[in-house]
């Protein structure tokens, strides 16, 4: 039995049935929005599954179980577990992680893919952005402009990084926190390694900018997740690991930001940390 909460269109489970090892398995989708269910219905009557064992269930996954207590081999989520430290709370997230742990069954497994924070999360650095990449900020309000995804995408780095000090978790009141220094004379922001990524990761986004504003990736690092596991009773597999994306570092941050350290020799550029983890989590007893 494979359950994937949050499995929006059902793409991962789409992928399951083509496994022929798993022809004989049931998989069971789990979405809260209703379109998204409503889509996943719709192509379960298309027959878009190659396995006829697929159902799916509107559920909230923060709320309780979303399966039977003991009763599932493998749980997946994806790009999830962000979502409910960032809209809900700790207590939140980690009744999420004891309900994974109790739907199953000894053996099981839980596949959590999601963003991390860098392992040395506490780190002051420097931050160099970009200003010659785009506009300045104009500083004005984008919430119900027309023409907000265009703006912000006309926006040098530097721009941007001066819109997000404004706006994130603005609303819940604990954004990132930043000072400007001058090193070599060059402009950086000095900040803790977390709080720089939290803007880096997040500075392209900007068709959906408005709601990244609220979603904060890098709470907790490899490490932390590792903990927490284990105070549940999860041991973690060898498969498990945290890595920095290769493309986003060519494609995104390579010549718009750079991460510099302070040492006795002077400025040090620092390579970009990890951004995502694969937990493999297994229910030992």
């Amino acid at each position: 039995r494979f359950g994937d909460i949050g499995c929006a269109v059902g793409s991962w489970i789409r992928l399951g049935c083509k496994d022929e090892r798993l022809r004989e398995s049931d998989f069971i989708g789990i979405e809260i929005a209703r379109a998204l269910y409503q889509i996943c219905l719709q192509r379960k009557e298309n027959k878009e599954f190659a396995n006829p064992f697929v159902f799916f269930a509107q559920k909230n996954a923060v709320e309780g179980l979303c399966f039977e207590a003991n009763s599932m081999n493998t749980v997946h989520t994806g790009s999830l577990t962000h979502e409910i430290e960032s809209y809900g709370n700790r207590a939140d997230l980690l009744k999420f992680i004891q309900n994974r742990y109790d739907e199953l069954v000894l053996g099981g497994v839980w596949i959590n893919r999601d963003v991390v924070g860098p392992s040395d999360k506490a780190k002051i650095v420097l931050l160099w952005l970009n200003d010659q990449d785009g506009q300045p900020d104009s500083g004005e309000n984008l919430l119900a402009h027309p023409q907000s995804k265009e703006l912000l995408k006309a926006t040098s780095t530097f721009g941007r990084f001066l819109r997000f000090a404004r706006e994130f978790r603005a609303a819940e009141g604990d954004g990132i926190h930043f000072e400007w220094a001058e090193k070599d004379g060059k402009r950086f922001a000095k900040m803790t390694l977390a709080d720089a990524m939290e803007f880096i990761s997040k500075k392209d986004y900007a068709d959906n900018w408005h709601s990244e504003m609220h979603e904060r990736f890098c709470f907790w690092n490899y490490d932390d997740w590792v903990r927490e596991l284990q105070a549940v009773g999860f041991v973690l597999d060898a498969a498990s690991h945290a890595y920095p994306n290769p493309w986003l570092i060519d494609n995104r941050y390579k010549g718009t930001v750079a991460l510099y350290e302070e040492t006795a020799e002077g400025l040090v550029e620092m390579a970009f940390p990890e951004t995502h983890m694969l937990m493999v989590a297994v229910r030992r007893d």
